[in-house]
């Protein structure tokens, strides 16, 4: 038998059928809330210095804003090219100071706004000889140097700049060696801002120091427990934990920062399932918020271990 054929009924075997005899390593959650803000596919989130909950509605070309337990607020942004208007933009962070980054993918740059959704600057992100029109999925704002890290995902690329908009540096390109990318995606920053980048097609993290020094890389390719089929999101917690979100496999695994397997996410010791999972967030409280972009929701759980 082939072994795609083989992978496949692995697939129905672990992450389907509910009845196992076989152990399985839980990280277990209690659910909390759903959010369901009338969003259409969203994809990442991330939270203010108020406690505030910001979604990227990429397909309605805004963000909309709800407080800490999923309550609406508001929403700003539409679709366009002009300043605060959006084209299916994907990724999303907030400063310390309060600043709304946005990557407005389909306009190739990075929007900046208040908390109120006021608009106060932009850049478009720039691009060399040889490289296709800049595609942001991410940005990740840091503490090291005012630096803005950027997933440039069709030239394969991390893109850094200062917050102000002046670029800085760069790493990667096409590969599969360690420090290249195939599609890098969500990107999250740990208390030392090392930074984890998902390696979509490479199957994988990898994790960076701020200057864009490769470190170790997490995951390989495969449908059991510690593996990835396809990664889309990437979250750390209190204790150092790196929570992978595969979007096809439905589930979110948890790994050391070294790349060590610590367990999958679920509910009373059974796998918890999602419905296309992408954009992750571990808040202060050990809730785990999870944007599910074929639900059209956020998830609140709370981490029980």
């Amino acid at each position: 038998m082939r072994p795609f054929f083989i992978h496949l009924i692995l697939i129905f075997a672990l992450f389907i059928f509910p009845v196992r005899s076989f152990a399985i390593d839980c990280i277990n959650t209690k659910f909390l809330f759903d959010i369901k803000p009338g969003a259409n596919q969203p994809s990442d989130l991330a939270i203010s210095p108020k406690g505030d909950i910001y979604l990227v509605d990429g397909v309605n070309s805004r963000i909309i804003v709800v407080d800490n337990n999923g309550r609406w607020k508001f929403a700003f942004g539409s679709e366009g090219a002009g300043k605060g208007q959006f084209k299916l933009p994907l990724g999303i962070d907030i400063s310390g100071s309060g600043k709304v980054f946005i990557a407005d993918t389909g306009n190739h740059r990075i929007q900046v706004f208040d908390a109120k959704g006021g608009f106060l600057y932009m850049f478009t992100v720039k691009t060399f000889p040889g490289e296709v029109p800049a595609d942001p999925v991410d940005v990740v704002v840091s503490g090291i140097d005012n630096y803005l890290y950027i997933s440039d995902n069709d030239n394969h690329r991390i893109k850094v700049y200062k917050q102000s908009g002046t670029y800085a540096f760069e790493w990667g390109g096409l590969g599969e060696e360690y420090g290249a990318f195939r599609y890098p995606a969500i990107m999250a920053l740990n208390q030392h801002n090392e930074i984890f980048i998902v390696d979509v097609l490479n199957t994988r993290v990898q994790k960076f120091d701020p200057f864009g020094q490769f470190i170790t890389d997490i995951g390989v390719w495969g449908v059991l427990e510690g593996r990835l089929f396809r990664p889309k999101g990437v979250a750390i917690d209190r204790k150092g934990r790196i929570f992978i979100s595969d979007s096809y496999m439905g589930v979110i695994q948890a790994f050391s920062d070294t790349g060590r397997f610590i367990g999958v996410v679920c509910k009373k010791n059974k796998i918890r399932k999602f419905n296309s999972p992408v954009g992750l967030l571990v808040d202060k409280k050990d809730r785990l918020l999870v944007v599910e972009m074929r639900g059209n929701k956020i998830t609140a759980l709370k981490l029980l271990k």
